[in-house]
């Protein structure tokens, strides 16, 4: 039924918002279809603040450009103002991402032109100051349309934040500054955040910041340092990240100088051009941590004086003359189109490096970060760069029969020169001596000095069987994937292999440290099945060559998860490192030792170490989100997990709940626990269990008991680990039955323990005499 209001049929509803609603109308004098805009001003109705009014729509009105939506006519009728405006036919931009996804470039495409229009109204001393998807209406043909420019100003300037809430509408897409109520020193770098955050919304579905109330969003506008879109959305490169973030930025020097540089940059993605902006660095994300965090902040500046200190004192202690040379031996090309080849161009590049690992002198990444660089152009200065090194070594692998041909190139990174290169054409059996002359050849243009001892560790047959090695060379390919089924597959070929040579102490090593990860990384693998073989591997392998730092590692990490003899951790692990002090997994491992026995500042010294060896591996990062975490460094702990999501938004251990538990950011805990769910082979008894710790640590009682009595029913189907029940009761408050599971978890040597001594999560037990009884068992009491 229609409604008259003047000039004008009101025809349908068609939008609703803090500013007014917005119908389809006739405008009876000219017949023709017109979006009406009514706003109720109430308070704002006297004559000066109508005639503001009309001053702000009149200058909008004056825009001229194809993709404004042009103003036709203003005025104000029953104590209300209203404007009619084009009828665009099609639909808001927000309810079109609704309906169905958009591709990144489509989004950039359109914001684009959206942020070029902008530029424009800029260029005319026009602020549109709304910039929201609601307010972009994309037409048939999808051009975008930006409507009620300059429309917000007269509203914003006669309010405060505290008291316009309903006025001013979602708060999602305003800038801190505009948030925060300076709205009188409101610049075009305002605009360039709402564009940032209605890119965000395009590219992940959702805007950057969205609380349960006006006000927690308002906080976390003002507070909170935005998700990168790529962990929402995997399909969103680095660069679409990069930009997207840097428009919302807190500071508004911090953004895009204007919205014509935004559109420029997108423009330089959009044709494979390098962009303007960069990832924010460490020193950036330092101090914007201690700006939101000043008291946590002095606590870490003490403990970053007291690391120094001790970095020092090592350097003084163990550093002789220069620092060693760096290398990063980058993945071997397959030659002869044969894929069933991948494994052994894959094996020669891995045993090249791990003889370039045994000498002390050479810096050597580890495989992890160099296998990021397996397919693509590349970019050697960058690599460099990326991984620490002055120098790179390439190469390629062709096999055909029983015979091999290995290609190799050593180049000094910096100006892609060439310092050596040569062809081995050899017999398969002759395998051996290729990668002991390639280690020594690398070693002498390095000028990377041999003791005798490495000279023989290097020229070492790891066994005289070349069966027995290709089954090793295909473990080693299975077990580099970390998945159950790669595991799996590396304990069978690890097997035959020690079948073909019961002499290889190698292939011991490795079947150990499969044993190990399978139980870590599968909780329907019982520890007291698999770490009993995983030890007599790992014995086995130093019967027949003591100096095995993988071995020593394996023996370490056994002794630290299954039999908590921490004392013969710690030593096996400082032996792997005097053996091989290019071992990053070792250095890896022993930080997570000293973490779990509260030893925060070696601790992070180890991981330091770690990483400088594996730069980009995910794993070393994720685990030093989850030490933060027990160091109860919080904010640095999500700010580590978010850095590693941004380098791979699908790898799981990067979402971790607990410390955004601590800081009462449940939201993101419950959306890290359901990132577990959606993804296929993840224990469902382990979400559960996290579910029912977040739900009731945040206070939602009816959420936690759905989640556990869950968990009861798939226990009823398969057998659970009684550490998982303990986790549940201990977020739901419930000591006696957490206490009951911990004792049983204790009894069957759960792996999961280990940590019982330093994370924050089972603070509220520690008073117990069970719970201490537990620790005393586990040798972690004080």
């Amino acid at each position: 039924m229609e409604m008259e209001f003047g000039d004008y049929a009101l025809l349908e509803e068609i939008g609703r918002g803090g500013q007014g609603v917005v119908y389809r109308a006739r405008q009876k004098s000219l017949n023709r279809t017109v979006a009406l805009k009514v706003i109720g001003l109430g308070q704002w109705s006297t004559t000066p603040h109508l005639r503001r009014f009309r001053h702000e729509a009149e200058a909008a009105a004056r825009l001229e450009h194809p993709q404004i939506v042009p103003i036709y006519e203003i005025g104000e009728r029953d104590g209300s103002c209203y404007f009619s405006m084009k009828f665009v036919e099609g639909g808001q931009l927000d309810q079109i991402v609704r309906r169905e996804p958009m591709s990144t470039r489509r989004a950039a495409e359109l914001l684009v032109k959206i942020a070029r229009t902008v530029q424009f109204a800029h260029e005319h001393g026009i602020l549109h100051r709304d910039i929201k998807p609601g307010n972009i209406l994309l037409d048939q043909n999808g051009e975008p349309h930006l409507t009620d420019f300059g429309l917000a100003r007269l509203i914003e300037q006669e309010s405060t934040v505290t008291n316009s809430f309903d006025v001013l509408g979602t708060p999602s897409y305003m800038a801190p500054e505009q948030a925060a109520g300076h709205v009188k020193k409101l610049s075009p770098a305002a605009d360039v955040y709402s564009l940032g955050a209605v890119f965000y919304q395009m590219l992940t579905g959702q805007p950057p910041f969205a609380g349960g109330t006006t006000y927690e969003t308002i906080r976390l506008v003002m507070e909170t340092e935005p998700r990168s879109p790529r962990l929402w959305n995997p399909k969103v490169d680095v660069d679409l990240a990069t930009i997207c973030l840097k428009c919302l930025e807190k500071e508004p020097q911090r953004r895009y100088p204007s919205a014509l540089a935004l559109a420029e940059d997108l423009e330089r993605w959009l044709g494979h051009e390098p962009i303007w902006a960069r990832p924010v660095g460490v020193f950036t994300r330092t101090r914007k941590w201690i700006r939101r965090s000043r008291t946590t902040a002095a606590l870490a500046v003490s403990l970053v004086a007291l690391a120094t200190a001790v970095g020092v004192m090592i350097w003084n202690h163990e550093s002789v003359g220069p620092p060693p040379a760096g290398i990063a031996v980058l993945p071997f090309e397959n030659l002869g189109g044969d894929k069933e080849n991948a494994y052994f161009a894959d094996g020669i590049q891995d045993e090249i490096l791990t003889r370039l690992s045994k000498i002390a002198n050479l810096k050597v990444i580890s495989r992890a970060s160099t296998q990021h660089y397996k397919s693509g152009p590349r970019n050697l200065p960058q690599i460099a760069r990326q991984l620490g090194v002055a120098h790179v070594l390439e190469g390629s692998v062709q096999k055909s029969g029983d015979t091999v041909r290995v290609n190799v190139q050593l180049i000094r990174a910096a100006n892609d020169s060439h310092l050596w290169a040569e062809t081995f054409d050899r017999k398969l059996t002759d395998i051996f001596s290729v990668e002991s002359e390639v280690a020594k050849a690398i070693a002498d243009q390095l000028r990377a000095k041999l003791t005798g001892q490495e000279e023989q560790v290097i020229a070492a047959k790891p066994t005289d069987n070349m069966e027995a090695y290709d089954l090793y060379l295909r473990g080693q390919y299975f077990w580099n994937k970390r998945t159950n089924e790669g595991f799996e597959r590396s304990i069978n070929y690890f097997r035959q292999a020690i079948n073909k040579d019961p002499r290889f102490a190698r292939a011991y090593a490795a079947l150990a440290d499969s044993y190990v990860l399978n139980s870590g990384y599968n909780s329907s693998v019982p520890p007291t099945e698999v770490m009993p073989k995983a030890h007599e591997a790992a014995a086995r392998a130093l019967e027949l060559d003591e100096g095995l730092a993988e071995a020593h590692t394996a023996l370490a990490v056994i002794a630290q998860d299954y039999d908590w003899d921490w004392k013969t951790a710690e030593r096996e692990y400082r032996r792997a490192i005097e053996l091989n002090p290019n071992y990053a997994t070792a250095h890896h491992w022993y930080g997570e030792y000293l973490a779990l026995q509260g030893r925060f500042d070696e601790a992070f010294h180890e991981m330091e170490r770690a990483r400088q060896l594996d730069p980009l591996s995910l794993i070393i990062g994720s685990d030093n989100c989850v030490i933060l975490y027990y160091a109860r460094q919080y904010d640095r702990s999500i700010a580590q997990c978010q850095a590693v999501l941004q380098m791979e938004p699908t790898f799981l251990r990067a979402h971790q709940p607990y410390p955004y538990v601590e800081k009462g950011l449940y939201a993101d805990a419950v959306a890290d626990v359901r990132q577990y769910q959606r993804t296929p082979g993840v224990d469902p008894a382990w979400t559960q269990a996290l579910l029912a710790y977040v739900y009731g640590r945040s206070g939602q009682s009816t959420e936690a008991e759905r989640a556990l009595e869950e968990l009861k029913e798939l226990s009823q189907k398969s057998k659970v680990d009684p550490q998982i029940f303990f986790q549940a009761y201990v977020g739901m408050g419930k000591k006696d039955d957490a206490l009951t599971y911990l004792e049983k978890a204790c009894a069957a040597h759960s792996t999961s323990l280990i940590n019982l001594k330093v994370a924050p999560a089972y603070d509220p037990l520690r008073s117990e005499p069970r719970f201490q009884d537990v620790l005393r068992r586990m040798g972690l009491a004080p």
